[in-house]
Parts: C-alpha cells; sequence; structure tokens
C-alpha cells in the first residue's frame, strides 16, 4: 500500500515538472511548481506512516495495546508530519508571490507567454 503512495508521488513530480519545462505560460508554469511541490507532501506523510500505528499523543492506549507496545515505536513519525505541515505553510506562501509577480507581469507586458516576455528585453 506504501508503495502505492511513492508512485504517487512520482507521477505527481514528473507531471509538475512536465508542465515547468513545457509551457509557456507562467501562470502553468506557476501551477506546476504546485504540483511539485504537492508531490513532496505527499512524500513526506508517506515517511511517516507506519503499518498498523496510532497517534504519537495519546491520553490512554487503544483497545488491545499497552502503554509498553506504543513506548517499542508503534506510532506514526509527528516529525515528518510537523515538518509537512510547515512545507504547507511556505509553500502556500510562496504560491502566492508567485502569482502576485504574475499579475504584476501580465499588467506590465499584457501577455503570460514566457518567450514573449523574453523578446520584450530591452
Amino acid at each position: 500500500m506504501i508503495v502505492v503512495n511513492y508512485i504517487a508521488a512520482m507521477i505527481l513530480f514528473a507531471l509538475g515538472l512536465y508542465t515547468v519545462l513545457t509551457r509557456r505560460n507562467i501562470l502553468k508554469i506557476v501551477m506546476g511548481m504546485s504540483l511539485m511541490e504537492a508531490s513532496g507532501y505527499l512524500f513526506l506523510l508517506s515517511l511517516a506512516y507506519r503499518n498498523g500505528s496510532t497517534a504519537p499523543v495519546l491520553v490512554t492506549p487503544p483497545h488491545g495495546q499497552s502503554p509498553a507496545r506504543l513506548a517499542d515505536g508503534n506510532v506514526a513519525d509527528p516529525v515528518l508530519q510537523n515538518f509537512c505541515l510547515t512545507a504547507i505553510v511556505i509553500g502556500v506562501a510562496v504560491t502566492g508571490v508567485f502569482l502576485a509577480v504574475v499579475v504584476r507581469i501580465a499588467q506590465h507586458y499584457r501577455t503570460l507567454d514566457a518567450d514573449r516576455i523574453r523578446d520584450m528585453r530591452g
């Protein structure tokens, strides 16, 4: 089951990379970079997953498990989950800045085509 997540993360990254490298519309390039970010989130969460694990912070252990068994490491990794949450917040901020730059480029050059913007250098 976990292998499916890794394959999905690779496919998402490849789709994002393909979009960034083949599209000339700047808005589509930003969307491709967002796809690449999403693949990183899926990869981090897949690394944190453990089969049959429970939440890392519990008041009482789930039915059928002892505190000693939970202390042996049968919990999901909270560090990678925290990294993922932090990466999502940073990714949203960076995407917002990219979209603000795209709006300014569209206002200044009246186009979103990257080739035409390069040709207008002066």
